[in-house]
């Protein structure tokens, strides 16, 4: 998904950008037939098409809306045509050099990087954020979100760009994108749960915060957990 990266920082100012919902924090993520979220699966990249598509501001959306796309193998029968064409559309995404969108493939750390980032101005640094990035063609990218906050590496200082992300891992990058957070504590009592998101595990919150839709007291800092004060009706999509 990295065939015009290069060009993508400079392509246009920020202020023309598709822009993200940061305010209403509405469930982006749900779980599966089976009563799942998998937070340690992996994620596909039509998946992460309808993810950016649920999270652009309505405006946004409308701006890009539509069905048309040229990749060859979307038909017009997939569930998730419109997210992908809509994206495509507004050069959030890219297919591959063959003309293809592989969406049921899954989406490596470093792609994910590289879409997430398509949405902001890159912030340039020298600094390598990470050991094992030198060289690689998503360093710029994954350099700036990590000095945005919104990525992590591992305890021992590499980032793994071309392993995949899980589920988990790409909740984080996305709520830590929108200031999007919450602790145990701010939790609402009447928040879905699910049997897969282990309260002890590293990803708990994150997961709680992706899959609710919900209101929150006001913070004086963005970067502060919120404090839930309702559960809210999900979000219905174009």
């Amino acid at each position: 998904d990295h065939r015009d990266l290069h060009s993508f920082p400079t392509r246009r100012s920020s202020d023309l950008l598709p822009q993200l919902e940061q305010d209403d924090h509405f469930a982006y993520i749900f779980g599966y037939e089976d009563g799942l979220v998998r937070p340690e699966g992996l994620i596909t990249r039509e998946e992460v098409a309808t993810i950016f598509y649920r999270l652009l501001t309505d405006e946004s959306r409308m701006e890009y809306l539509t069905r048309e796309q040229n990749f060859g193998d979307i038909m017009n029968d997939r569930w998730s045509i419109t997210p992908i064409a809509t994206l495509a559309k507004s050069s959030m995404i890219v297919g591959y050099l063959d003309g293809e969108f592989k969406p049921d493939q899954p989406i490596t750390r470093a792609e994910f990087a590289a879409i997430a980032s398509r949405f902001d101005e890159l912030t340039p640094t020298n600094m390598a954020m990470f050991s094992d990035i030198s060289g690689h063609w998503a360093e710029q990218v994954i350099n700036s979100s990590a000095l945005k906050g919104w990525i992590n590496g591992y305890e021992d200082g590499t980032f793994r760009p071309d392993n995949y992300i899980t589920r988990a891992e790409a909740m984080a990058l996305i709520n830590n994108q929108l200031n999007r957070r919450v602790n145990k504590e701010g939790i609402h009592p009447d928040s879905i749960m699910f049997a897969d998101n282990d309260p002890s595990a590293w990803y708990y919150e994150t997961v709680v915060e992706a899959t609710n839709s919900h209101e929150y007291a006001e913070r004086t800092n963005v970067k502060d957990p919120e404090k839930w004060t309702a559960i809210t009706e999900n979000k219905v999509w174009p």
